[in-house]
C-alpha cells in the first residue's frame, strides 16, 4: 500500500458507500492535482529559461492526462504515464 492510500484510508467507514468514498478521496485528490498544476504554471516565471518547444510539450502532456481521466470516466481508457522533455 502507497504513502496516498494509506493516507487515503485514514477516515475510511467500512459502513461508507461507494459514493461517499468517491467523495472523501476526490476530495483528496483533486486539489493535489490542482497545486500541482499551479506548480508548473510558476515555470512561466522569469527566473527560468525555455523554449517555445518545450512549453507546447508540457501543455501537450497536460491536456492528454486530463483527456485520458475524462475518458476513463466516460469508460473508454488509454495510458500514457511518462513524460520527458
Amino acid at each position: 500500500m502507497s504513502d496516498e492510500e494509506k493516507f487515503e484510508s485514514q477516515g475510511a467507514n467500512p459502513d461508507e458507500t461507494p459514493e461517499d468514498k468517491f467523495k472523501r478521496i476526490a476530495n483528496l485528490r483533486v486539489p493535489n492535482a490542482i497545486k500541482k498544476v499551479k506548480l508548473i504554471g510558476n515555470l512561466a516565471a522569469s527566473a527560468y529559461k525555455s523554449t517555445d518547444e518545450q512549453i507546447d510539450k508540457i501543455i501537450a502532456s497536460l491536456r492528454q492526462a486530463v483527456d485520458e481521466v475524462e475518458a476513463k470516466f466516460k469508460k473508454g481508457s488509454k495510458k500514457t504515464d511518462s513524460f520527458s522533455l
